[in-house]
């Protein structure tokens, strides 16, 4: 039996299969909003499976993706929620100002954040320093979690939209250098 490969070149024909994956952000439309979309359609597969360890983790990588998108090209070389959050506060930025749809969300963020500060817990059986992963928390509510997902994905969405259409301005308040 020889080995075939599931990965197409970039530059052949055949990686436009109607069932293929596109695995490169140069066919998409907007690389950011195409990755945060599909990390958002596999926590919710993997809380609707259900797989609980991978619906952690990849509902923690989108609200680390997304958070680094609010950035922009300038965002905090970090895994930790709680230092994105902090550097959109001191920005100045519309999520963290106090509205009830961001109040929710931050609220989520740091939720997250307080079961896996470092961001490799659901991802591998241990942490870094060999406790077993998710050993703080028992269970997840699978209603509210995806309802919470949902309401990540749709706000960073709505935001990354209007910046990019100009519909809305979504800068800081304050200078990215205070």
């Amino acid at each position: 039996m020889n080995y075939l490969s599931p990965f197409g070149s970039i530059d052949s024909d055949d990686h436009n299969g109607p069932d293929a994956l596109c695995l490169s952000r140069t066919h998409c439309a907007d690389a950011v909003e195409d990755t945060i979309t599909e990390f958002h359609q596999a926590a919710v597969a993997a809380i609707e499976r259900p797989a609980p360890q991978p619906a952690f983790f990849l509902s923690r990588q989108l609200a680390e993706l997304g958070l680094k998108a609010l950035h922009g090209a300038n965002f905090p070389i970090t895994h930790s929620l709680t230092v994105l959050l902090d550097s959109l506060g001191r920005r100045g930025d519309v999520l963290v100002a106090g509205g009830a749809e961001e109040n929710m969300v931050v609220a989520f963020v740091r939720d997250l954040d307080g079961y896996d500060a470092s961001g490799d817990q659901g991802r591998y059986p241990t942490t870094r320093a060999g406790a077993p992963s998710l050993a703080t928390v028992c269970c997840a509510d699978p209603t509210l979690l995806r309802e919470h997902v949902d309401r990540l994905y749709s706000y960073i969405q709505r935001r990354l939209t209007a910046r990019r259409t100009g519909t809305t301005t979504d800068t800081p308040t304050l200078s990215a250098a205070t």
